[in-house]
């Protein structure tokens, strides 16, 4: 198999088990390197994307995208002229061709993920870590798409590893956000239920398979 998507509940092992991996399989991993990618061809920063990606997703900026013609943001005057017949609607069924000029909303957000996402589909041996990629490659042949799972205890002790500080109820009260962020921005950009089965070829519940063994599994499936 040449692509991988892995989508994974928050402190399930599902970062561990992605990168071991792609270390395994000689896959390029790829994470938080879709945010570059987004904020080169945005013009905005890799933070501004950060920060985007961690909002509410029915937020200002997408209502706002909305109600005013935001190809002031997108183009230069002469563009403007050239396409003045065309109306957003008609716009908005062709990626912006990340000609954003420092904007980013939801819907060029929308469009530049799954552009990178389908860029990075193309390509042999390669790891996509979470962002809808098990949406976006849905159809795709040759795209493993596997699901992280693991029991609200086992997730509260590993956060408690490595945030020590957190007691049993707030590390589960970071759980659960964490999750319903995850979810509804499955929800909000591709209209489709994270927690679906249908959306994964393989579901490896960390409770139950340790990290290494899910690896070795994994490899054998996808390698």
């Amino acid at each position: 198999m040449s692509v991988i998507t892995i989508s994974k509940e928050f402190s399930s092992g599902g970062l561990e088990i992605a990168k071991g991996l792609a270390e395994k399989l000689g896959y390029d991993y790829f994470d938080k390197e879709i945010v570059r990618k987004i904020a080169d061809h945005a013009k905005v920063t890799h933070q501004e994307v950060r920060e985007f990606e961690e909002e509410e997703h029915a937020n200002f900026r997408a209502y706002l995208s909305r109600l005013i013609d935001l190809d002031i943001f997108k183009k230069g005057p002469a563009e403007e002229e050239a396409e003045q017949e065309t109306t957003y609607d008609e716009r908005d069924k062709i990626p912006y061709s990340f000609d954003t000029q420092g904007w980013i909303d939801s819907d060029i957000y929308r469009d530049m993920i799954c552009k990178v996402i389908s860029e990075l589909g193309q390509n042999s041996n390669v790891i996509i870590v979470g962002r809808g990629g098990q949406c976006i490659l849905r159809e795709q042949p040759g795209v493993v798409h596997i699901r992280i799972i693991a029991s609200m205890a086992d997730r509260i002790a590993r956060l408690q590893v490595d945030k020590p500080e957190l007691d049993e109820d707030a590390a589960r009260r970071e759980v659960e956000a964490m999750d319903k962020k995850s979810r509804e921005y499955i929800n909000f950009y591709f209209k489709a239920d994270w927690d679906d089965p249908r959306l994964y070829d393989a579901v490896i519940n960390t409770s139950r398979v340790s990290d290494s063994k899910a690896i070795d599994c994994l490899a054998a499936l996808c390698g």
